[in-house]
């Protein structure tokens, strides 16, 4: 890959070495199940065995097939791609043809190839290079749904969003949503870079620990008993004002009588000194 000198070759190797990789490990394992199931049916001497044996002893699989649907480099070839193409050669455009291309390849290419580094390299192009926010929401609900879990690098990038957007930066859903559109939509895309926690089967004895992020789902959600309203402070001071001059009494007594026990210590001593 560094041995290309345009995007042009870079694209041409990708098209090469990767995706065609990728369609030749995928037609030798669906080889391999052909050959396998054609020889289960085809054995001599064997015959099919009834419900009860087959549910006790089913055929063996080969544990190999699995593993070869795809190189283990696949998915952190396509994410190294899209940030070639993204930062080396200012094409924005074709880093996200190449997620596309990727997931519409075939089934093996989109399961083990869109993976949660691809998926980062496609939320941090669609936000950077076009202020993208209703992509970056598309996206991640697209690894909630997927089953791809967040990592790190995910948590740093919504992050960083959610701090360009406070600071009041041009995105492209302001002039046609308008901001209201644009905080909640925000509000959604802190809550799906939240990690789902996993379902347990047994239990476990012991105290269970919260996530390390949980708090933030806590945050986001509203609550309606506070008494908190835009607009409507004038209430919320009128009640928190008797409970400060009630307490603000309370000392003003308290450090009167102090001066004036000192006041009566001091003349005692005054005379008895005379």
């Amino acid at each position: 890959m560094e041995l290309c000198d345009t995007d042009q070759q870079l694209l041409e190797w990708a098209m090469r070495e990767v995706f065609g990789q990728s369609q030749q490990y995928e037609e030798r394992a669906r080889n391999a199940i052909a050959k396998s199931e054609e020889q289960h049916q085809h054995a001599p001497g064997l015959t099919p065995p009834s419900n009860a044996n087959a549910n006790a002893n089913p055929l063996p699989q080969p544990a190999s097939i699995h593993s070869e649907l795809q190189h283990p480099t696949y998915p952190y070839l396509i994410a190294h791609l899209m940030r070639s193409f993204r930062d080396k050669y200012r094409d924005p455009h074709l880093a996200l043809s190449i997620f596309d291309y990727a997931r519409h390849l075939s089934i093996p290419s989109y399961v083990f190839g869109c993976t949660t580094p691809a998926y980062n390299e496609l939320i941090e192009t669609r936000w950077s290079c076009f202020r993208d926010l209703r992509g970056v929401h598309d996206a991640l609900e697209e690894m909630r749904v997927n089953g791809v879990e967040p990592d790190g690098r995910t948590k740093k990038l919504v992050e960083k969003l959610r701090r360009e957007v406070g600071a009041r930066t041009i995105w492209e859903e302001e002039s046609v949503f308008g901001s209201g559109e644009v905080v909640g939509m925000l509000s959604k895309i802190e809550q799906l870079a939240i990690k789902e926690p996993r379902r347990k089967q047994g239990k476990r004895p012991g105290k269970k620990l919260p996530a390390l992020d949980a708090w933030k789902g806590d945050a986001l959600k509203e609550d309606v008993e506070d008494g908190y309203e835009f607009g409507r402070w004038g209430s919320r001071q009128s009640h928190a004002q008797p409970t400060r001059r009630k307490q603000g009494s309370e000392r003003t007594a308290a450090t009167g009588l102090d001066d004036l026990l000192d006041s009566k210590i001091l003349g005692e001593d005054q005379l008895e000194f005379n």
